[in-house]
């Protein structure tokens, strides 16, 4: 782990008991407990995540607001001030470079926060649609508060803060521990909750006192679990610059009237259809799917995992898989997954593979 970069909250999940990785360049918690503790965790009560690895780039200015709508695919400009929205930034081919949040802070201001590996190259994709972008990284730590007890949690911490009247994908700025800090209705769990914006400086006592009021330390492990149950995109796996979004089956992502880089090659995919199309395999027979395996129906190779993991909550293995569009299988057809060396039986399903209230 050499030259990994470290999050401002390093130290308190070395004391917690972590297993540290190196993940996209940064020193991460992989589990503290365990994968499947920290996930049922979540899924029935509250978890906190450090996910302060991600980026955060802050445009201003009339012209950056023009600049940003043209590289990313959301209608940025119908967005009001203490809302935010997932996005996609795309190549002039329209290959994914990230996918991102946006959160629109004032008139002409704006906060990106994009994959850790991606920031350089959002970076400059916004710079090349013509505003300056500035690195805020250091400014905050981010920790995700998620979970139905979520709300509870948050209350003890910072009661009045007004974080739980806020609906999905509004934020607000609120006192964390006598700095100014940010909240958002945001997640990547599919359970309700929060995502903390902490001054570096009051970082590790703000995550003392989450832990104290009944969250459980989380790490990168459940992380994966959480969302591949939900069918979440992640970059690297179902998002590269060599898969579209129409492909990933983020159409949803993509408002048409703006223009965005990469819209006119969109477009074409959008007038045929995709070359290839994303489907959920939920495993019947024993054994861990992993990104890369190949799929078949009998003897006919029709994808490769993008993702796979074993479903905590279903007690099995799950996967995400691409393919040729021609081939794409019908929910519930069965097929098989390869992987080292045999074949396990799954059903082709609809993500999400689990269903959330």
């Amino acid at each position: 782990m050499a030259g990994a970069r470290e999050t401002h909250l390093l130290d308190a999940h070395k004391r917690l008991g972590a297993r540290i990785v190196e993940f996209g360049g940064w020193d991460m918690p992989l589990q503290y407990s365990g994968v499947v503790a920290e996930h049922n965790a979540v899924r029935h009560n509250a978890g906190v995540f450090d996910v302060s690895h991600l980026g955060k780039l802050r445009v201003t200015s009339p012209q950056g607001s023009a600049a940003l709508q043209h590289a990313v695919t959301a209608d940025i400009e119908g967005l009001v001030p203490g809302q935010a929205s997932y996005a996609l930034v795309l190549t002039d081919d329209a290959g994914t470079v990230d996918d991102i949040f946006i959160y629109r802070v004032a008139e002409h201001e704006w906060l990106v926060v994009p994959n850790a590996a991606n920031v350089t190259a959002v970076a400059e994709m916004i710079e090349a649609s013509g505003t300056e972008v500035a690195d805020e990284w250091d400014r905050w730590a981010i920790l995700a508060i998620q979970g139905p007890r979520s709300f509870e949690v948050f209350d003890k911490v910072f009661p009045g803060s007004g974080a739980t009247d806020l609906k999905l994908h509004r934020f607000t700025t609120l006192d964390v521990l006598g700095e100014e800090g940010m909240v958002a209705r945001t997640g990547y769990t599919g359970e309700r909750g929060f995502e903390l914006y902490a001054p570096a400086a009051v970082a590790e006592p703000a995550l003392e006192r989450i832990l104290d009021a009944g969250a459980a330390p989380v790490g990168l492990g459940a992380r994966d679990t959480l969302r591949l149950e939900m069918g979440y995109a992640l970059y690297g796996h179902e998002l590269t610059r060599d898969i579209n979004p129409l492909e990933a089956s983020l159409g949803w992502a993509v408002k048409w009237d703006p223009d965005f880089r990469g819209k006119e090659a969109l477009s074409a995919v959008k007038e045929t259809g995709p070359a290839r199309r994303l489907f959920g395999i939920a495993c019947t027979g024993r054994g861990v799917p992993r990104q890369g395996c190949p799929v078949f129906a009998g003897e006919q190779r029709i994808g490769e995992l993008t993702s796979g993991n074993f479903s905590p909550t279903l007690g099995t293995g799950i996967g995400l898989a691409l393919g040729p569009r021609e081939l794409t299988p019908e929910v519930g057809q069965s097929v098989a997954i390869e992987a080292r060396g045999r074949r396990i039986e799954g059903d082709i399903v609809k993500p999400p593979f689990i269903k959330r209230a």
